[in-house]
């Protein structure tokens, strides 16, 4: 396969070949040439080659999608053979600069004017290139195209692009010297490449592009503060849910607590709506913004990101969701043991206290009762053994009273 250094060098040698017209067989034809005139130029005196009959209009030709194209900032090429590589899709603002497949060599009698087909106008292509060419142009002609629409607009290798016509000037003389009668040298710019457009690029599509990147990331900032913020909401709520149902099983003097968790409750229900209503309120902003700021194009930019971002919050509650469910049972299973030893377990209580000193009460007087009886029954020596020993039992059983979790 030969280089491009080899191609080129072809490709020039071919194009010096060729030599404009300079006698005018058809002196007494003037104005713009019809179809017929411009078959007899292109047989007789190689005005456009390759020519192809199919392309001719009534008084006009078009020129097709050559194979070299620069887009981007890449120059590239076009392959027949694949049909991936055989079209060139040109986004939205975006300027693209191609080549016509036909080699022109006008005649010194004659100029070209041409201009982008009205098809491809109504796409959104705008021909920004000069509507005139010289006679004695010998070469390729390059058509830059700004796609001014807001959808890529896709061209084929062959694919008519431009309608030109030709017109007819005054006679030519070649005997007149070059300082009277300017002539049309050797092309200064043959190939694609050295039209020095390596940085040739569109400042709005540029510029939209940068600004579609700062608002993807703010997106994905946002995105993720909100489902950071909305999964903590769900995780306190189902905390605080876990933390009631344990509360319910301890018992009535444990629901002194309810207070604050039903305030805690409160508040992670409140938070979530506040979110909730934030988020709305910026997913409406963003497409309304976006719409306004950077028309359709971003707007619809902007409502794939909006969809985006719903789809993420249903699917970010829903595990919030889960997952808090999860941590309270997990935390259910953990601290039941431990209430359930509590609830089994009897410890001293002021109630306790009470039932006790009532029954110890009564026990001391009914004890009083029956020494005093038998004071009046038993002789004064008896008595006093007696009440030693009833001493010593009273005093036990304060000394008990007095431990603590004494009495169970």
């Amino acid at each position: 396969m030969s280089t491009l250094s080899q191609k080129r060098a072809s490709q020039k040698e071919h194009i010096l070949s060729r030599r404009p017209s300079e006698d005018d067989p058809h002196r007494g034809i003037h104005g713009v040439l019809l179809s017929d005139e411009i078959t007899y130029y292109a047989r007789n005196h190689n005005l456009i080659e390759p020519f192809n009959p199919e392309n001719l209009k009534p008084a006009g030709y078009e020129l097709t999608v050559g194979d070299e194209y620069f887009l981007s900032g890449e120059f590239l090429t076009l392959d027949s053979e694949k049909p991936e590589a055989a079209k060139i899709t040109i986004p939205p603002f975006e300027v693209a600069v191609l080549k016509t497949a036909e080699i022109l060599c006008l005649p010194r009698y004659v100029i070209a004017r041409w201009n982008i087909r009205v098809k491809h106008a109504y796409s959104g292509l705008l021909w920004v290139g000069g509507p005139q060419v010289d006679p004695g142009w010998i070469g390729h002609l390059f058509c830059p195209i700004y796609n001014l629409s807001d959808k890529p607009v896709t061209l084929k290798l062959g694919e008519p692009l431009a309608l030109m016509d030709f017109v007819k000037t005054t006679p030519f003389d070649k005997n007149k010297p070059l300082t009277e009668l300017k002539r049309y040298e050797t092309p200064k710019r043959m190939f694609i490449e050295e039209y020095n457009i390596d940085e040739l690029r569109s400042a709005l599509f540029t510029r939209a592009g940068e600004k579609l990147a700062e608002f993807d990331q703010s997106i994905r900032n946002l995105e993720g503060r909100f489902t950071f913020f909305t999964q903590i909401s769900f995780t306190i709520f189902a905390v605080v849910i876990a933390l009631l149902a344990l509360s319910s099983k301890v018992g009535a003097d444990a629901l002194v607590m309810s207070s604050s968790l039903w305030a805690s409750l409160t508040t992670a229900v409140s938070i979530a709506a506040l979110l909730v209503a934030i988020f709305s309120h910026v997913e409406w902003r963003i497409g309304r913004f976006v719409t306004e700021r950077y028309g359709i194009l971003m707007g619809n930019r902007a409502r794939d990101a909006r969809r985006f971002l719903r789809r993420s919050w249903f699917g970010a509650a829903g595990v919030s969701v889960l997952c808090a469910i999860v941590g309270g049972v997990v935390v259910y299973r953990l601290s039941e043991p431990l209430f359930s030893d509590i609830r089994q377990q009897h410890f001293l209580t002021k109630s306790d206290l009470d039932a006790t000193t009532s029954l110890t009460s009564a026990s001391i007087s009914e004890l009083m009762n029956r020494v005093a009886a038998l004071e009046r029954r038993t002789p004064v020596n008896e008595m006093d053994g007696l009440r030693r020993d009833k001493q010593r039992d009273l005093q036990e059983l304060r000394d008990s009273i007095a431990r603590p979790g004494g009495n169970r």
